[in-house]
């Protein structure tokens, strides 16, 4: 018996054929639907099971990256550049913006720097990584002296003519640092077309954090508004933006769970890019339905306009113009969140 034992312990565990491309599947998807615990418990599986595929180690890689696991993600990145699997620069893109989220700025210029100096680094690639080594050299003075008159000199830091990831990452930087001397860039970023409707909210939060209390225009969308940041309450805060989720996690929540927190998601990106400005049109069952369609069209289902229209009581046009809104800022924030 003792011996049968030791033969079942002992016995090689072989997993159902599939299962690792079912893994990597559903970890991906959970991953472009923002379901970033679910992706890296769901990709970690398959990793497990083949470290060497490029596809799975790169998507479980963004999955760490994107659920905030910043230590772990790190480590595998390092792991990753040293043994080659993957694409280089694409492992390396990301485990610079996991050095900047570390506030690593100096491991940023270490890894650079010997790139650029041995003309390394591809064509394509050359203009963004310069911006990163350039903003890291910066930043790693600044932790090194910190709020001296070297910053103020430094006007150029983050400004509108940068791509949005630059952007993101020079607003980064400043996080728990003196803003004043990028005051007025920051502000003028606000009424910039050009600039992203996400970067704006982000900007915003930062004048929050920093109690500026002064009035400033911001752009969104062609509208304009003159307000003051410290006066604003939070993007949760926003009365509109909480109705709209009730009214949806009402309908939804026995329903279709999974569903619910897809749209839910949905809903927090686009207040996000819309804040602070009040939603239109102001009856929160004509988002409540637009998300519903949403809903429809990301499981491929057939839905009718009036018919969703006379559910919710409200008009079949406002719904129609409603929707796509939602569809164009869902474009939108796909792009940088």
């Amino acid at each position: 018996m003792k011996k049968d034992q030791n033969n079942r312990d002992s016995a090689i565990i072989i997993p159902f054929p599939g299962l690792k491309d079912r893994y990597y599947e559903k970890g991906v998807s959970s991953l472009e639907a923002h379901q970033f615990q679910e992706a890296v418990d769901l990709l970690k599986q398959a990793y497990q099971m083949d470290s060497t595929d490029p596809q799975i180690s790169a998507a479980y890689l963004a999955a760490l990256y994107e659920n905030g696991d910043y230590h772990d993600s790190r480590q595998m990145a390092e792991e990753l550049l040293k043994s080659g699997v993957g694409s280089f620069y694409d492992v390396l893109d990301i485990y610079l913006m996991i050095l900047i989220q570390l506030n690593d700025y100096q491991q940023v210029v270490s890894t650079l720097k010997p790139l650029f100096e041995e003309n390394e680094i591809p064509p394509e690639k050359a203009e963004h990584f310069l911006q990163l080594l350039q903003l890291s050299e910066k930043a790693a003075r600044n932790q090194g002296v910190g709020n001296s008159a070297n910053i103020e000199e430094e006007t150029s830091f983050i400004h509108q003519e940068q791509s949005s990831q630059d952007q993101l990452i020079g607003l980064g930087m400043l996080k728990d640092k003196n803003i004043h001397p990028y005051l007025d860039s920051l502000i003028d970023m606000l009424s910039a077309k050009k600039v992203h409707p996400f970067i704006k909210t982000v900007i915003l939060t930062l004048l929050q954090e920093n109690k500026i209390d002064q009035f400033i225009l911001v752009e969104k969308f062609d509208v304009e508004k003159t307000l003051s940041p410290i006066e604003l309450p939070s993007v949760e805060e926003i009365p509109f933006f909480l109705t709209v989720k009730e009214q949806v996690e009402t309908e939804l929540r026995d329903h279709n769970p999974v569903l619910l927190e897809q749209i839910l998601d949905m809903i927090k990106r686009h207040s996000y890019c819309l804040y602070p400005f009040e939603w239109e049109p102001v009856n929160p069952s004509v988002w409540a339905a637009a998300y519903r369609a949403m809903g429809y069209e990301i499981y491929g289902e057939s839905w009718n306009s009036k018919k969703l229209a006379e559910f919710y009581d409200i008009g079949e046009e406002e719904l129609s113009t409603t929707f796509a809104f939602i569809l164009k800022l869902e474009e939108i924030s796909s792009t940088i969140v």
